[in-house]
């Protein structure tokens, strides 16, 4: 059974077992709510037998009804908080577990992937997907399986006390649940039609955050807020169709089952009347008919969130599915060289990347150049192992990087890529990222030789002044500045430059490049860079065209035997 809990549900281990423990102590706990009218039939039977002359042999004294009923309390108090531990505290400590799963695996899937996913979907999914996870878990799924154990238990006690009125009683139970099934197809395509406009609000609303300048400087606040409650607008008139055809399956459901009321009434009379049973157990018939469906009713209405439920399965499932990138913990390598071996890469069926060729030598400064769009970006992070490769091989030190864990891999690397992601932390802390434990003089050093002591001067809190959302509070010099300062802590031996200077003006960008100087002996550099004078004393130049090596040597080589590498310095001075 925890295979199936594990797979119908996407469950953990841990979390399948526990499942089975809430629906044991929640099935318990329905089994007590039949205390009260079993204590209710045996008085009633006892004091209103006498009346009509049916009176039974058992004979219990008030004091011990008193007793059974503050005993009855008690179990059931001491029940329900047994089960309220299990069922909660469980859901609660699974869904952790879910959320920590996700976050885990997330790690460990290519870059690809989340090329191919919208961010939204994906933070939806880890936060509000698994709140309603939750949700559903902790009031629907084990009171379904819980409420069915135990009304099957009662069912067989009704019938082994008699037969036709229990058959009379229970025949509406599995056609209502059979009747609200049929609708399930319908409930399931209106759900996630729901889903998928609520997303698609979700996504316009942080769209328009992120574009708040651009809406503001062209004036387009009315039509940008008319689309937004277009959307919205949408999304709630499919909630209400969703909720309008769940809300009908259960409201036919339930009408029909207050049908088995009416079936016992007219059975229950006629056995009266013919003798078969006394007014006692006929009256005591009605009033458990009507109790039993009390609990049906709630599960139809719990079968109804679990359509919801099987839309977060489905995307949790899709992560959790998933082939990541996986490797060894360690690595034996030789040395720091980065070969590509014929390497071939692309997205979906767009080619990038066509059987490149290259050694990045340990000691030296290899520059990656060419037009844009020729896969210079993508060569450095398939080196990082960012993205897996298509077909060919790329080694370090001798080693393949596909059999090496990411995070493993990447304590070899300090990369400092064109789009500088900052956190909304201080100076300090996120130069600090760059090496966990790093003491304060590590770090000030590492913001001296990147320059960033100048503006941190400037700074209200100097190295502590938080700097907003992706450092909104730095120019964007600064926050490359400190982005190559996070590198420079780190100290890898291998260092990947994806147009590291780009927005410095001349003269920090000369002050850059005699630190970076210092910092890359004897390291593996793979540089971009589209200021020509900035990598032409790099000891290998590889110029790539459409994917593929247009040429590879020294800047005074290719000056000789490339044209385009003569056409882009001519347009580099011009």
């Amino acid at each position: 059974m925890d295979k199936y809990f594990i797979k119908r549900y996407a469950m953990t281990e841990i979390g399948a077992r526990n499942l089975k423990k809430s629906i044991f102590s929640h099935t318990i706990l329905n089994l007590t709510k039949m205390f009260p009218p079993i204590i209710a039939f045996t008085f009633l039977f006892q004091y209103l037998g006498k009346v009509e002359g049916l009176e039974g042999s058992l004979k219990l004294s008030n004091y011990v009804y008193i007793g059974l009923i503050i005993t009855m309390i008690v179990i059931m108090y001491f029940v329900a908080r047994w089960d309220y531990v299990r069922l909660y505290n469980n859901v609660y400590e699974e869904t952790a577990s879910s959320r920590i799963d996700l976050a885990n695996r997330m790690k460990k899937l290519p870059l690809s992937y989340f090329g191919k996913r919208d961010l939204t979907d994906l933070a939806t999914t880890m936060m509000g997907d698994i709140t309603l996870y939750e949700e559903i878990f902790s009031h629907a799924v084990p009171h379904i399986y819980s409420t069915s154990i135990s009304t099957a238990i009662i069912a067989l006690m009704i019938l082994s006390y008699n037969w036709k009125l229990g058959a009379s009683a229970l025949w509406v139970i599995p056609i209502s649940i059979l009747i609200f099934s049929l609708s399930k197809r319908k409930q399931r395509k209106t759900v996630d039609k729901w889903i998928k406009a609520s997303r698609m609000v979700f996504d316009d609303l942080q769209e328009k955050i992120e574009q708040i300048g651009e809406i503001k400087s062209y004036n387009l606040e009315e039509k940008t807020i008319k689309v937004f409650f277009d959307k919205l607008k949408n999304a709630t008139k499919v909630k209400l169709e969703t909720e309008f055809v769940s809300g009908i399956s259960i409201a036919f459901a339930g009408i029909l089952l207050k049908l088995g009321i009416v079936t016992v009434s007219i059975v229950g009379a006629g056995m009266l009347i013919a003798g078969e049973i006394n007014v006692l157990v006929y009256i005591a018939f009605l009033l458990l008919t009507a109790s039993i469906y009390l609990p049906i009713e709630s599960i139809l209405a719990f079968m109804a969130m679990i359509n919801l439920l099987d839309g977060v399965v489905t995307r949790m499932k899709e992560i959790k599915t998933m082939p990541i990138q996986e490797g060894k913990s360690y690595m034996n390598i030789k040395n720091y060289d980065i070969e590509f071996k014929d390497v071939y890469f692309g997205y979906d069926d767009y080619s990038v990347i066509n059987g490149v060729s290259f050694t990045a030598k340990q000691g030296e400064v290899t520059a990656l150049i060419g037009p844009s769009g020729s896969g210079k970006t993508t060569l450095t992070k398939l080196a990082a192992r960012f993205w897996d490769i298509d077909k060919g091989k790329i080694l370090l030190g001798g080693e393949d990087i596909g059999k090496v864990d990411p995070e493993t891999l990447l304590k070899s690397f300090s990369i400092v890529f064109q789009d500088v992601v900052l956190f909304n932390a201080s100076i300090k802390d996120n130069i600090k990222i760059g090496k966990k434990g790093a003491t304060d003089e590590e770090i000030i050093r590492a913001a001296k030789i990147a320059r960033c002591d100048e503006f941190i001067a400037k700074m209200p809190d100097g190295i502590n002044t938080v700097i907003g959302e992706n450092g909104e509070r730095l120019s964007g010099g600064e926050r490359q500045r400190l982005s190559i300062a996070r590198a420079i802590l780190k100290d890898a031996p291998i260092i990947l430059m994806d147009e590291a200077t780009a927005s410095l003006d001349v003269e920090n960008e000369s002050l850059i490049q005699e630190a970076l100087s210092e910092l890359i002996k004897n390291k593996t550099v793979i540089v971009i860079a589209h200021r020509m004078r900035t990598i032409r004393n790099a000891d290998k130049i590889v110029l790539l065209n459409h994917g593929k090596i247009e040429s590879l040597g020294t800047d005074e080589e290719l000056r000789e035997k490339s044209d385009l590498y003569q056409y882009m310095i001519s347009k580099s001075m011009s």
